[in-house]
């Protein structure tokens, strides 16, 4: 049996994504199944027509199923409901608004909330927040970010969800560059969350540069293991661990209920576990991506 993995991003270029590949890849290995790779780069201003020609091409190709990164709640809807006419089950990361045959919801506002921040610093002092693309689980995070900062009585002083405050291409540098944009317009900050991992190493980058290192706390989420380090470090004081790869590993459960069990999930929602923080005081039982599942070359295009 072969799957086809509708990957958004380059691999190599966030290695969360790398990550949840490897997780999806290892369940599927587990009940003899090959997975395939197709990637459509999200950075890629004609993403979503190449979600769309992604899945046509599984379908040309005769997979027993599809597995698409959903980014928008609309896309690729034709293409996907296409697929289910010629009897492939899809499967999404995130819940879409048109039917598939199961999905895998994330606790994005959740992590929001239960942000750290709050319990390092009284209330009422000056945070920012570094919002991230414009895709679905990226905004319910940012939403239980700044839901979490005001509950918790700290004061937010910029709207991420400006495209000046915001990691639009989910990467490193791109962080970075949001970062230095908050620096320039806050002179004095109390505390800091980027909205993710690769946000916050672009942001302690921007930090440094700025002559601002040790000025204010920083947390963000993924648990990459990067991130971990820069715990150990001292340059950030917590990293919220999301089990990426278990993520990558729920969804390979529903694809084998499918196709090795037979079972008809009729649009079956599974939630990702809600996770742990990462802080110098539990680093030491943290174990990194590469150490959970084995992370054998993905296997990229169809025959």
């Amino acid at each position: 049996m072969q799957v086809l993995y509708v990957n958004v991003m380059a691999y190599g270029a966030h290695p969360g994504l790398d990550a949840l590949a490897h997780g999806l890849d290892h369940r599927l290995q587990q009940s003899g199944i090959e997975l395939r790779t197709l990637t459509v780069d999200v950075r890629d201003p004609g993403w979503i027509e190449g979600q769309t020609l992604a899945v046509q091409r599984g379908i040309a190709a005769g997979v027993d199923a599809i597995v698409v990164y959903v980014l928008d709640p609309l896309e690729p809807a034709d293409a996907v409901a296409a697929a289910r006419t010629h009897g492939i089950p899809v499967f999404t990361f995130e819940r879409p608004r048109y039917p598939v045959a199961a999905s895998l919801v994330y606790a994005n506002f959740n992590h929001g909330v239960l942000q750290y921040l709050a319990s390092l610093l009284p209330s009422k002092t000056e945070v920012a927040v570094i919002g991230g693309p414009e895709v679905i689980h990226d905004i319910e995070l940012v939403l239980g970010i700044v839901h979490g900062v005001k509950q918790s009585g700290l004061t937010l002083l910029n709207d991420p969800f400006e495209a000046h405050y915001r990691n639009l291409e989910d990467v490193a540098e791109g962080g970075r560059t949001a970062a230095r944009r908050v620096l320039a317009d806050f002179g004095r900050l109390d505390g800091l969350i980027p909205f993710n991992d690769e946000t916050m190493l672009g942001t302690l980058a921007a930090i440094e540069e700025a002559g601002r290192a040790g000025e204010m706390k920083l947390v963000s989420r993924n648990g990459s293991p990067k991130a971990v380090e820069a715990v150990v470090a001292g340059r950030s004081h917590g990293t919220w661990d999301i089990g990426i790869t278990d993520i990558g590993a729920t969804v390979g459960d529903l694809v084998t209920r499918v196709l090795i069990d037979a079972e008809d999930l009729q649009g079956e929602l599974s939630i990702a576990a809600l996770g742990r923080l990462i802080t110098q005081e539990n680093a030491h039982t943290y174990r990194p991506w590469k150490e959970r599942v084995p992370h054998t070359p993905l296997r990229e295009g169809l025959d």
